[in-house]
């Protein structure tokens, strides 16, 4: 109907010249959205058709100019004219009392949301038939948010977006609908107008410290949020299997920002916002005089032996030759000049709250400009975003560039031209390679009495710091961050370019050719006075000379990625008879991706004259040692994919009220090139929905705006792309003679030429409803999902050469439900309040898996992906030692637990468990998949104000976390969780955790026994961290925005000159309201010790258009 209002008030007479000018009216004024306060361009003002004095006038009406207003003469018999734009609510204004006006119209949900965006085409809201969800970029955008990744969480039922640090950029682990594989990647795939990106897959462990303090790129993150109008998340099979083999994780497609026409448009914005940092008093550590405490009560008993000459203490008394007379007589043995020594420090000490974390003030800024004729539309931008982080010295800035052209170069021919680009720069600490000196693990460890500096402000170097095979290697905090260097720098240019040609109303031919061009350049440096290189030298002794050339070292790393894409389609749309709506699409696709990757290493680094020099080995010295990784000066890397890829869709809508809908396509890769029937993988899906309330029964029932009844099936695919079907090597060389050399390939995987594509089997049922004039309304969805085919390990004959290999034999099944609720729970003519609330529960099963016979780790099988196992303690005995509960319920101390004997009663103590019994032992804890994950959004409108507080949850998560202690090397020189006061020891019998043991406690041989068992006779190497201490189920409820802002009133906003003026003030993550995770910064990263903290900022933002 609209679109015939437009039509008529563009084509029709603006009066009648027949009638004399005083039977007229002169009405003006302006229209413009009520939510945005902008002025809407070509918006319809025409007189009443419905009304009776219309009828014998005609149509008459006229559209908004460019500052969206309006003049219009109507005769004085008219008593009504209505105002309409596409997207919004008809107004309809009484022109008898006044002439001018200021219309205020308001969004129609109904229309803004009837097309969804698959990335291959845009499908009717009403005939969709898949479990989809569209998140507007306005009803999500933050200040002080990097990448949309994280602005994504708690959005949509279903999908997970899990901080994996604090660190500035660090981008989200993103889930829908849990996980489909067990070595492949489990993120989902992101889509840009069109164009599959590469690069955004981030490693199963990030959080782990061999990840957690590398710097990674994600092609999204250098997409600018502002740029972005909305997001479409697809879910099911049959919103997925077009996109074939990369999809069964989820899709999650980004429509940009694009020009329309009418005058040029300049919309700006500046905001700063700051972060504070972190309180080090939740990490529940020792402070000074209490971990004097503990390392008195370590330093009283002899036999703890294990780096009994660290700490500042053992120092003391070492230095005044009391150690005897302390542990014979306590503390009151000792000498006053001893005793004043030992208590100075309690009362010194530096805060490593201040020296490690900072608070930042960070800024971004985002321009753009838009408009057009009806020949050509444009929209350009520029962002500039900077991000100090609360860890003093990281850092991310980016600068982003966007440019959109539209042309119509014929009436049914249309070319679309994009580029987007972006440059980023990291910055980040360097840590060794046992991370040791991460600032995060570092302020758990460093003693609380340490000065970082001495009274003539000289570093003063950490005695106790571990070193190489306990060699002491001088550190220090700021020297190490002041002469070392780490940053990644990523430019990246999208290009695309899209033409549509329609020879028919009813079809549409459409080719796209996109190309992604990622530059990444990495560099490390340390400087020769650094701990980072001391360890390297102390590294390359060899006989007691050292072979590392003086100097720095600096380590170049360079990454080119380069992705083309190229789709050609057609498109058949037709609707027949008035209701037998038909449409098929059909088209190919091709695309290939480079990866080249370059290491180098330079030793004896001189910053001044930018030189290296050459690594001499010394004689002796073996050819596996030279070829370590850590001397390896130049590393090159390859990998090319290529994938053809054909498609269709097709569907069926009857009467507006019964749609069915199916699609298949066909992947080809040269991953899985060996045997010819597993080169293409066939996806297919179908699908139906039933429009119920378009039903003639229902016809009159006013309340129900929608209701819908939605089923599907289909096929989806996954690649894995750290398996190959042919041999795999690595290259390396080996000694055969004295002084020759061999090249030799130590082969790492067996060849499998019946490897193919991982498969996902997929129900979905769901329903839509709203109602109530659309007040109200919901949607559930369950799914079930069968995975097979997945790649996982099985054992080989013996005579292969090879005990296991990897091949496509395991499964995994997922099931869950989703309920997603809109309302409007006011609405008045100044205040409006909607709400938004979603929560949903998966549950996963690993149907089939095998564990190889000589593992120690329990089977995941009947378990969920997410399965952790623990072993359940029962208390300590009178010794200190901990006891278990057995699977027939029963407490039994260690020995009976591990089946230990010592028969010679000489403290090497021995176990009979077979692997199968030792797994046995464990029993299932939980999983880390949460039981429910959802979001709350409240938005309140007040006049001129609006007010949004968006939040996400978490409900009944297990984590494991890193012990916070070892029984057998709990060293004095460095600091711990004041549940250390909490460890059993003669003199603490009511302890929880199991006493300190050690090689030399022989009057009683079961502790002896128990240090050799927690010390590396365990079979499973180390069963301590999965005892159930260190296990915790965890639910919380975080407040991710406050954000209130205030639109400039029109009045005000004419005077200035300008379109419109918003300034908002926003709290990210203000609090969160969680189970106990006292010891760590956040719930979300409770158990590890090396992330860093979630910033909270604090931001204020001007938003202004012309």
């Amino acid at each position: 109907m609209k679109k015939s209002l437009l039509l008529i008030a563009l084509l029709c007479p603006l009066w009648l010249f027949a009638q004399s000018e005083s039977d007229y009216r002169t009405i003006k004024g302006v229209v413009m959205d009520s939510v945005t306060n902008e002025t809407l361009i070509g918006a319809t003002v025409m007189i009443d058709p419905d009304a009776a004095e219309a009828k014998n006038l005609g149509p008459k009406g006229t559209i908004t100019d460019f500052d969206g207003k309006f003049e219009l003469k109507v005769p004085k018999a008219v008593k009504y004219v209505v105002v309409s734009f596409v997207g919004y609510k008809n107004a309809k204004l009484d022109v008898t009392k006044t002439t001018e006006f200021k219309v205020m119209l308001q969004p129609d949900q109904e229309q803004l949301t009837e097309v969804v965006v698959t990335g291959y085409q845009q499908i009717e809201k009403r005939k969709s038939t898949s479990a989809i969800q569209t998140v507007k970029m306005d009803d999500i955008k933050s200040i002080g948010v990097a990448s949309i990744d994280q602005l994504l969480e708690g959005q949509v039922a279903g999908m997970t977006s899990i901080p994996t640090n604090g660190a500035p950029g660090a981008p989200n682990k993103m889930r829908i609908r849990s996980t489909v594989s067990l070595t492949g990647s489990t993120d989902p795939l992101w889509v840009l107008d069109g164009m599959i990106l590469e690069g955004n897959d981030i490693p199963e462990n990030f959080s782990d410290k061999d990840n957690i303090d590398n710097l990674y790129n994600t092609s999204i993150a250098g997409v600018n949020p502002a740029d972005i109008e909305s997001i479409t998340i697809l879910k099911d099979a049959s919103a997925t299997a077009i996109y074939g083999a990369r999809a069964a994780n989820g899709v999650i497609v980004v429509t940009t920002k694009k020009g329309s026409a009418g005058k040029m448009r300049v919309n700006a914005s500046a905001a700063m916002f700051i972060t504070t940092k972190p309180d080090l008093g939740k990490l529940n550590l020792m402070n000074a005089s209490e971990k004097v405490d503990f390392e008195l009560g370590m330093a009283s008993i002899p036999e703890l032996t294990y780096r009994s000459n660290y700490g500042s203490v053992a120092r003391i008394l070492s230095n005044s030759g009391e150690l005897s007379a302390f542990q014979e007589g306590g503390f009151n043995a000792l000498s006053a000049q001893t005793q004043n020594e030992i208590n100075a420090l309690r009362t010194t000490g530096s805060d490593w709250g201040d020296l490690v974390y900072q608070n930042a003030v960070n800024q971004q800024y985002n321009i753009s400009v838009s408009g057009g004729s009806e020949k050509a539309r444009y929209y350009a931008s520029i962002g500039y975003y900077n991000e100090e982080g609360t860890t003093i010295g990281t850092n991310f800035e980016r600068i982003t560039g966007t440019m959109k052209t539209d042309f119509d170069l014929r009436d049914n021919l249309t070319l679309g031209l994009s580029l987007f680009m972006s440059h980023s720069k990291r910055k980040s600490y360097i840590t060794d390679s046992d991370s040791f000196t991460n600032p995060s693990y570092y302020t758990r460890n460093v003693n609380p009495y340490l000065n970082v500096r001495d009274e003539n402000g000289k570093y003063v170097y950490d005695q106790d710091i571990k070193g190489l095979d306990d060699a002491y290697l001088e550190f220090n905090l700021l020297e190490e961050r002041e002469n070392t260097d780490y940053w990644l720098k990523n430019l990246a240019f999208k290009p695309m370019l899209t033409l549509n040609y329609k020879p028919w109303s009813f079809l549409s031919l459409t080719t796209q050719f996109s190309m992604q061009l990622e530059d990444s350049k990495t560099e490390k440096f340390a400087d020769e006075e650094t701990y980072f290189v001391r360890k390297y030298r102390e590294d390359s002794n060899y006989n007691g000379t050292y072979f590392l050339p003086d100097g720095g070292i600096i380590q170049n790393w360079a990454a080119d990625m380069s992705q083309y894409q190229w789709k050609i389609q057609g498109e058949f749309s037709h609707i027949f008879a008035e209701r037998h709506s038909v449409n098929f699409m059909a088209g190919f696709e091709m695309r290939g991706n480079k990866n080249t990757n370059v290491h180098t290493k330079g030793f004896g680094y001189d910053s001044r004259a930018l030189t290296t020099q050459p690594l001499v080995f010394p004689d002796g010295y073996s050819t596996s040692s030279m070829s370590s990784s850590k001397w390896k000066q130049y590393q090159k890397t390859m990998s090319e994919d290529r994938y053809l890829s054909y498609y269709m869709t097709g569907s069926y809508t009857y009467d507006n009220r019964y749609t069915f809908f199916g699609s298949m396509r066909f992947d080809g890769s040269n991953l899985f090139g060996v045997a010819r029937k597993y080169k293409y993988l066939p996806l297919w899906a179908a699908s139906a929905a039933w429009n119920v309330n378009r039903e003639e029964f229902l016809s009159n029932v006013e309340w129900l705006n929608d209701l819908k009844l939605r089923v599907s099936y289909g096929l989806q695919g996954n690649v894995d792309k750290n398996t190959s079907p042919y041999v795999v090597g690595e290259w390396n060389s080996t000694t055969v003679l004295p002084g020759l050399n061999e090249p030799t390939i130590n082969v790492t995987s067996p060849p499998n030429q019946n490897l193919r594509w991982e498969k996902t089997k997929n129900w979905n049922v769901g329903i839509d409803m709203a109602v109530l004039d659309n007040r109200l309304s919901f949607t559930v969805d369950a799914y079930y999902r069968k995975s097979e085919d997945l790649i996982g390990a099985r054992a080989l004959p013996l005579e292969n050469g090879f005990s296991s290999s990897t091949m496509n034999w395991a499964e995994v099944s997922n099931k869950g439900i989703e309920f997603a609720l809109s309302t409007e729970n006011i609405r008045t003519p100044n205040f409006r309040w909607k709400m938004d609330f979603n929560i949903a529960h998966n549950t996963s099963n690993v149907d089939k898996i095998q564990v190889r016979d000589d593992s120690y780790s329990p089977s995941l099988e009947g378990h969920s992906i997410g399965a952790l196992f623990k072993l359940r303690t029962a208390g300590l005995d009178e010794d200190g030692l901990p006891m278990f509960y057995n699977k027939a319920g029963e407490k039994v101390n260690f020995e009976t637990f591990y089946a230990i004997t010592d028969e010679w009663n000489i403290g090497y103590p021995t176990s009979s468990l077979t692997n199968a019994e030792y797994r046995d032992l464990f029993v299932y804890a939980g999983t880390t998949e949460p039981k429910f994950t959802g979001g709350w959004i409240n938005r309140f409108y007040y006049k001129n104000f609006d007010l949004t507080v968006s939040s996400s949850f978490v409900i009944d998560q297990l984590m494991q976390e890193t012990p916070f202690y070892s029984p057998s090397e709990t060293s004095p020189g460095q600091n711990y969780s004041k549940r250390a006061l909490d460890i059993w020891s003669p003199s603490n019998t009511t302890g929880k955790y199991p006493r300190l043991v050690n090689y030399t406690m022989e009057e009683n041989m079961r502790l002896v026994n128990y240090y050799q068992w927690v010390n590396g006779l365990d079979l499973g190497g180390n069963s301590f961290s999965n005892y159930d201490y260190w296990f915790k189920n965890m639910s919380y409820w975080r407040i991710s925005s406050i954000r209130l802002g205030y639109n400039l009133p029109r009045e005000i906003a004419d005077k200035l000159h300008i379109g419109s003026a918003r300034i908002s003030f926003e709290a990210r993550n203000p609090f969160v309201i969680a189970s106990n995770y006292k010891g760590y910064f956040d719930p979300e990263t409770w158990g590890n010790i090396y992330t860093q903290p979630l910033a909270r900022t604090f931001s204020i933002g001007l938003d202004v258009s012309f």
